[in-house]
């Protein structure tokens, strides 16, 4: 019994160890937002292409509003165009609720928001959450899994 209780400590120990927390949440909460976030927004709201893919990994996928998943750069790249080329003007904006830092690796999740005028001049106005896996990659983050979901089903 005695045994069992040392090997079991040394493991919780061992565990313990290897996730290395190196940011207080508000720090790395403050520091997500402007690395990832805000860009997205200005991103979104320009309509850049090449800075909208600057904040994926090269194999990250996008899962979002109840589409089929994309996986890829090439594929991400496709749906930026396709979104910015039927858009007239598009307002975005997301907050970070908590970010998570696990050395090079992290979590985060927060809400969004989109005002959107097509070409054909219909307006839109969604909102909802977000779910983000990140690394880091040469001193930059970079979302491997981009999650998004509508708050509302606008479908009905």
């Amino acid at each position: 019994m005695k045994q069992s209780i040392i090997v079991l400590s040394l493991a919780l120990l061992v565990n313990c160890v290897e996730v290395d927390i190196s940011s207080a949440d508000g720090d790395f909460k403050a520091e997500y937002q402007k690395a990832i976030c805000d860009k997205y927004s200005m991103y979104a709201n320009t309509m850049d292409v090449v800075g909208s893919l600057s904040l994926y990994a090269e194999d990250a996928i996008v899962n979002g509003n109840g589409l089929a998943p994309i996986q890829g750069l090439d594929k991400i790249k496709q749906d930026f165009i396709d979104w910015y080329g039927s858009s007239e003007s598009i307002n975005h904006s997301a907050e970070v609720i908590s970010a998570q830092l696990f050395g090079d690796r992290a979590f985060a999740y927060g809400k969004w928001k989109v005002k959107r005028t097509s070409k054909e001049g219909v307006m839109t106005e969604r909102e909802g959450h977000w779910s983000t896996h990140n690394i880091k990659v040469g001193g930059s983050w970079k979302m491997t899994l981009d999650h998004t979901n509508d708050l509302k089903n606008y479908n009905q």
